[in-house]
């Protein structure tokens, strides 16, 4: 198993010494949430510079029908790169990888939907390499989901949890309405009966809600990697001291040298305890008011 890190920059040498060369950045107009974005210029220069690193794309927003011709081209210009992988949302990716016989692998990353493994079964025989499952299900159904499937399987690990993410440009319409400047930030907003924190990030290709505490995945590695999972994504959402701590630990326990009760309770103490879903099943509810 390895760590599959979401730089906020290109420096990828900063993680060199923690023994990480997997990374994962945004391609320019056709990524939501990556704080590095590149053309296929940028990209093939990034290629050049780490050519030992494996770096995956990611093709996470829907796209519109008029937009498919760009990203034919761009998808046939990534094929001559050596590229680890393409993340995918967007159907006509994977129709469009079949079409031109890509050779990238590609990953299916719908989010909420990547939840069995007869989906996950579908699109392997579909030709489909890996699958990042969805962060709302257990840690018990991705185990599952594992021992039935012959798909390469991702799990995100540490981040801010991505709740939804609209198209339209709510923070700019919201500060519009008002008639005051928009600041290029996060934002938090405060949920009115639970009051629980969201962080709000708004792009080119519109705004996306995050649960504002880290993801501590750190007990739940410990089992994803004896099932053999490929990679734990981290998202770089800390500082880069933090980023160090908690990506040293992770290495530490894919190479067996922690053990789980001191590394629960480290990390606990550095990022807080939320875990998520992994040891919570889902269950949608309508809050009442007051």
């Amino acid at each position: 198993m390895k760590l599959l890190v979401v730089p906020n920059n290109l420096e990828f040498n900063r993680f060199r010494d923690l023994g990480v060369h997997s990374f994962l950045v945004g391609i320019r107009d056709f990524s939501t949430n990556f704080k590095t974005s590149l053309s296929v210029d940028e990209i093939r220069d990034l290629c050049e510079k780490y050519p030992e690193e494996e770096i995956f794309l990611s093709f996470n927003k829907n796209l519109f029908n008029h937009e498919l011709p760009v990203v034919e081209s761009i998808l046939k210009e990534l094929d001559s790169l050596p590229i680890a992988g393409i993340f995918f949302y967007d159907l006509a990716i994977l129709r469009l990888a079949q079409e031109l016989h890509l050779k990238i692998p590609i990953v299916w990353n719908q989010t909420h939907l990547v939840t069995n493994y007869q989906t996950c079964n579908y699109y392997f025989r579909e030709g489909v390499s890996y699958a990042l499952l969805s962060s709302e299900i257990t840690l018990e159904e991705m185990l599952e989901i594992k021992k039935h499937t012959d798909m390469k399987l991702m799990a995100t690990i540490f981040g801010y949890p991505i709740i939804a993410h609209s198209k339209r440009k709510l923070l700019s319409n919201y500060f519009a309405s008002i008639q005051e400047e928009k600041e290029e930030r996060p934002y938090e907003i405060q949920e009115s009966v639970g009051h629980d924190p969201y962080l709000l990030r708004e792009d080119s290709t519109g705004t996306t809600f995050f649960y504002h505490r880290f993801l501590n995945g750190t007990e739940p590695l410990f089992a994803l990697k004896d099932a053999n999972f490929s990679y734990g994504l981290v998202y770089e959402d800390g500082d880069e001291p933090l980023m160090r701590e908690v990506i040293e630990t992770f290495q530490n326990i894919i190479a067996g040298k922690e053990d789980k009760e001191n590394a629960v309770s480290r990390m606990n103490s550095l990022i807080g305890s939320y875990t998520g879903f992994f040891y919570k099943k889902t269950i949608y509810k309508v809050k009442k008011n007051g």
